[in-house]
C-alpha cells in the first residue's frame, strides 16, 4: 500500500490547492428537503409498491415482477441503522429532527483545515463526509480498464473487471449465492444473489452481517440518479448498460459509510440484478481514495453470458412442458446488452421447439437439398434474416459451401474464410447488388441428423451482431419433443 499512500499524499496536496465551492446552508437544506420528499414519494408510497412498469428493451430502465418486493426490502433497509447513527446526505445530518446536529458537531471542508509542513493530513481528518466527497473519485477510461483482469462469477454467468491479483471464492446455497472477492491488502467485495421467492427477513439478516462493523459509522445516502449522472459526466467512455449500472437503478438503495475508529470505508448497494435480489458491499481503507472507483468499474462493465434467462417465466405449455414465454439477455456487439421477450416456437415437422423474439415472422422454404425456416423482424431491412434448417438425405457435405451459396444466390467470390478451423463454416461479405452484406452458414450434426444455421445481414441496419445472437439463442434453446 506504500505506493498508494504516496499517490494519496500527492492527491491531497492537489485537492488542497483547489477552491472548494460550498452551497449555502439554506441551499443545502432545500436540496436535502427535496431529496427527502422524493425518498418518501418514491420508496414509502403504497402506490409505488403496487406499480407495474412495462419493461423496455435495454437493461437498466425496466422493473421485474420482483420489483415490489425489492421496494419493500428498501423500506426495511432504510431504517437499518436508524437507532445507531445519524445519516448524512451532503453535509446535513438526517434523522435527528429539524436543524439537529451532534453535540459539538462542526461542518468541515478542505480549505478549513490548516496545512501542515508536509501537506500530509489524513483523508478522514479533512473530510466532512458529504455526498460531494463520496462522489469525488478518480475517473477511469479504457486505459484503466485494459490492465484489469476478467473474472467469471455466478457459475460463469457474469464477467467482471477486477485487478489481476484479486481472488474470488463462491458459496452456492439453496437461498443465496455468495461471492467473495479480495485483494492483496484489506480490500474486499461481497456480492450476494438470492433465489426463489423474495425472503425479506433473510436479506435483512445478510445486510446486518455484512455491515456489522459499520453499524455506528457515518452514513451518506447516495441517490442513484445523482450517481448515474455523475458517472456519465466524469467518465467519457461507452457503457454496456443504458442506465450505466446493470441493476435496477430506480429501486436501488446505495449508501457509503465512514468508520473513523477502524479507518475503513464501505459502500452498500441493495437492488435487483438481472431478476435476482442483490446485496453488494465493498470495503476499503478509508484513506485510499485511488481505488474507490473499483465498485463503479465492477458494475458498469459487468457482462452477462448470452443468452441468459432471468426473472419469472411464463406458464408451461401443456404438451411440451416448456415455458410459453421468458425474458433473456442477449449480447449486442462487443459491449452492448439487450433484453428480449421471447415466445415458444414449435417446428412440428422436426418434432422440435425453441424460442424466438415476439413478433418474429417465420417463413418455411423448401430447397433442393434442405428445408429452411427463415426468421425476420419488423422494421429490419428486407435484405436481412436469420434461419435454421434441416438437411435432406443425400446432401453433398463435401460440396456444402457450393450448395449453400448457390441456393441463396451468393457469389463464391465473396467467400471469406472466417471459420477459425470450424468445419463446415462458410462466411461471406459485401458486394452483392450494391448492398453491404455479410453472413455465414454453419452445418452441424445432432444425433445423426444434419442441420444448418444461417445469418444474412444488411449492415446498413447494423443488425449483423443482433441477428447472430438471436440465431445462437434459437439453436441453443432447441429441444426435441
Amino acid at each position: 500500500m506504500n505506493n498508494r499512500k504516496q499517490n494519496d499524499d500527492e492527491l491531497r496536496y492537489i485537492l488542497k490547492q483547489k477552491e472548494t465551492i460550498k452551497a449555502s446552508k439554506e441551499a443545502r437544506a432545500k436540496s436535502l428537503q427535496a431529496f427527502q420528499d422524493g425518498l418518501k414519494e418514491g420508496i414509502h408510497s403504497p402506490q409505488k409498491l403496487k406499480r407495474h412498469k412495462r419493461r423496455e428493451n435495454i437493461i437498466g430502465i425496466s422493473a421485474t415482477v420482483a420489483a415490489a418486493g425489492i421496494v419493500s426490502l428498501l423500506i426495511l433497509n432504510s431504517s437499518l441503522f436508524e437507532d445507531e447513527a445519524p445519516i448524512r446526505d451532503g453535509s446535513v445530518v438526517i434523522g435527528g429532527g429539524e436543524d439537529s446536529n451532534l453535540p459539538g458537531e462542526k461542518e468541515i471542508s478542505i480549505e478549513d483545515v490548516p496545512p501542515n509542513e508536509e501537506n500530509n493530513l489524513q483523508y478522514s481528518e479533512k473530510q466532512d463526509f458529504s455526498l460531494e466527497s463520496v462522489l469525488d473519485r478518480p475517473s477511469f477510461d479504457y486505459d484503466d480498464l485494459n490492465p484489469l483482469g476478467t473474472f467469471s462469477l455466478y457459475n460463469d454467468t457474469f464477467y467482471v473487471r477486477l485487478p489481476n491479483n484479486w481472488s474470488v471464492e463462491e458459496n452456492k446455497g439453496d437461498a443465496v449465492h455468495s461471492i467473495y472477492m479480495s485483494g492483496n491488502e484489506s480490500e474486499r467485495m461481497n456480492l450476494l444473489l438470492f433465489s426463489g421467492d423474495l425472503d425479506e427477513e433473510l436479506i435483512q439478516e445478510k445486510i446486518r452481517e455484512l455491515t456489522s462493523e459499520f453499524s455506528g459509522a457515518e452514513e451518506v445516502i447516495i441517490p442513484p440518479d445523482v450517481l448515474v449522472d455523475e458517472i456519465r459526466r466524469t467518465h467519457q467512455i461507452s457503457f454496456p448498460h443504458k442506465n450505466v449500472f446493470p441493476f435496477e437503478v430506480d429501486e436501488a438503495r446505495i449508501s457509503a459509510f465512514f468508520n473513523e475508529d477502524t479507518g475503513r470505508f464501505m459502500e452498500l448497494y441493495v437492488s435487483e440484478l438481472f431478476g435476482r435480489a442483490m446485496i453488494y458491499t465493498v470495503e476499503l481503507d478509508i484513506d485510499d481514495i485511488s481505488i474507490r472507483n473499483l465498485p463503479w468499474i465492477f458494475f458498469t462493465h459487468m457482462m452477462v453470458v448470452s443468452p441468459h434467462v432471468y426473472g419469472s417465466e411464463g406458464d408451461l405449455h401443456p404438451q411440451y412442458n416448456r415455458p410459453m414465454d421468458k425474458r433473456v439477455i442477449l449480447q449486442v456487439g462487443a459491449m452492448g446488452i439487450e433484453e428480449v421477450e421471447v415466445e415458444l416456437y414449435d417446428i412440428p415437422e422436426l418434432g422440435m421447439t425453441s424460442y424466438l423474439p415476439r413478433n418474429t415472422d417465420v417463413k418455411e422454404i423448401e430447397h433442393q437439398y434442405f428445408t429452411e425456416w427463415r426468421f425476420t423482424e419488423p422494421g429490419v431491412s428486407k435484405n436481412s434474416f436469420y434461419s435454421f434448417g434441416k438437411l435432406k438425405e443425400g446432401f453433398p457435405l463435401k460440396q456444402g459451401k457450393e450448395v449453400m451459396f448457390e441456393a441463396f444466390d451468393i457469389d463464391l467470390n465473396y467467400h471469406e474464410d472466417l471459420g477459425g478451423g470450424t468445419p463446415y463454416h462458410y462466411a461471406y461479405y459485401s458486394g452483392m447488388e450494391g448492398d453491404f452484406i455479410d453472413g455465414h452458414f454453419q452445418l452441424f450434426e445432432v444425433a445423426g441428423d444434419w442441420y444448418y444455421k444461417h445469418k444474412h445481414a444488411d449492415r446498413e441496419d447494423y443488425n449483423g451482431g443482433v441477428y447472430t445472437q438471436r440465431l445462437g439463442m434459437f439453436v441453443e434453446f432447441l429441444e426435441k419433443h
